[in-house]
């Protein structure tokens, strides 16, 4: 007895949106998120300081749009260097038509435009992660979540230079996060004017910034207070942190200290490499505790941004790698999405920089001699963002590793850890 075929995915006509489209956008967007405000949604595709209408794709089946996604042009910095990044969001399918493979068909649509139209990375924030792995996007950013009383953090003199933040330090303030993500951040987002002063300077709370002297800020912060328990149990929600000495770091987690009478709870995220959980006092998670063996919970693990290699050669010589990087390994790409992919790319480092050229019949009659690393679009992700090191991801099972492979490529992509910025939100 034959085995039933799958259904087929729908035959969906996919185009980019025109101005025409706007109030069918609104309307599948308040069906589809469950959101109430027609004029905002309104707002978003026409007037949206990071993409414009030609950067929305719709997907229309029977001559009806029942899908709709943004492809953002986003840069990001990357080990030093600012790389164009596709951020893809706002995927939208109508309620009658979910279940059908439509928004599969979707993302395999734009999958394709992004790479036909020579985009080398793409990054999204899932609403369920294994959706998106099936199309060889694999996460990237894990921070730690922390929910901790601000009397455990540490107390400092320098918090005597904090203040908040007038609106003449806005371009300092700017200027101060630009640094930071170009000589710290990695695949932080860059900002544009736009984002700054139509999305951050009105986002709800206070900035409070670190000055040392008068007009050399070092540092600042975004929070948010909510005092619904009342004017003695706030809750101290931080939504960016930036400091850029050792001073503007400990005054500024010196004034969340100095809060600690008044304030009950302090929120943040920070990147799973940053010391956060070695200045606190003790342990303390107040968002549900956790123990195993003899290890206490202070915190969750984040589930973050989605990294996707959408063109193996051209996005693995766009990126830096570390200067010590040498040798020549080949990496055997498996990637059921994108069929230009999928083959084995000989790899030669030098200099800080990747040569790549797909490996020839004759040389893939010699395979015996080079490290060789077999992975999958999603780990070759996770490998070529540093969000995992090649050994740890061949101990792991991962990739395969042979011949020393993974020890040879191990300190290529070591940097910090990728860390969007919640803030950059997309």
């Amino acid at each position: 007895m034959s085995r039933p075929r799958a259904p087929r995915p729908p035959a969906l006509r996919y185009r980019a949106a025109r101005r025409t489209d706007l109030e069918t956008l609104v309307d599948l967007s308040l069906r589809a998120y469950r959101v109430s405000s027609a004029e905002s949604r309104r707002d978003f595709f026409s007037d949206h300081p990071r993409f414009s209408l030609r950067d929305v794709r719709v997907a229309e089946l029977d001559g009806e749009v029942v899908a709709g996604l943004v492809l953002y042009p986003l840069h990001a910095h990357v080990r030093g260097a600012k790389l164009p990044v596709t951020g893809v969001g706002s995927v939208a399918v109508s309620p009658e038509h979910r279940r059908r493979g439509i928004g599969e068909s979707l993302v395999r649509s734009a999958i394709r435009e992004m790479r036909q139209r020579g985009d080398a990375l793409s990054l999204l924030y899932a609403f369920r992660a294994d959706f998106y792995r099936r199309f060889g996007w694999g996460v990237i950013e894990t921070p730690h979540l922390l929910s901790v009383p601000p009397s455990a953090l540490p107390a400092s003199e320098a918090a005597r230079r904090v203040r908040r933040m007038r609106i003449p330090d806005r371009p300092l303030v700017q200027a101060l996060y630009d640094r930071w993500a170009a000589e710290r951040g990695h695949f932080a987002l860059a900002r544009r004017p736009e984002w700054w002063e139509r999305r951050l300077w009105n986002y709800e709370g206070e900035w409070i910034v670190y000055e040392r002297e008068r007009g050399r800020i070092e540092g600042y912060l975004q929070v948010q207070v909510d005092s619904a328990d009342g004017p003695w149990k706030l809750v101290l929600t931080v939504n960016e942190f930036v400091a850029m000495t050792p001073e503007a770091h400990r005054g500024l987690v010196g004034y969340l200290h100095g809060l600690r009478d008044q304030a009950v709870e302090a929120i943040l995220t920070v990147p799973e490499d940053a010391p956060w959980i070695a200045t606190l006092a003790d342990a303390a998670n107040l968002r549900g505790d956790l123990k195993l063996g003899v290890m206490r919970s202070t915190g969750h693990t984040g589930y973050g941004a989605m990294l996707r290699v959408l063109d193996v050669k051209n996005a693995l010589e766009g990126l830096p790698v570390a200067p010590q990087a040498r040798g020549d390994v080949v990496f055997d790409v498996r990637d059921a999405v994108l069929g230009a992919n999928e083959r084995a790319w000989r790899v030669h480092a030098r200099d800080g920089q990747l040569t790549v050229r797909a490996e020839t019949a004759r040389q893939a009659a010699q395979r015996d001699k080079l490290p060789r690393l077999t992975l999958s679009a999603e780990s070759l992700a996770l490998l070529v963002s540093g969000a995992v090191r090649p050994l740890h991801a061949a101990e792991s099972g991962l990739v395969d590793d042979l011949r020393g492979a993974a020890a040879l490529t191990d300190g290529w992509f070591r940097a910090r850890a990728p860390f969007l910025m919640p803030m950059n939100g997309f």
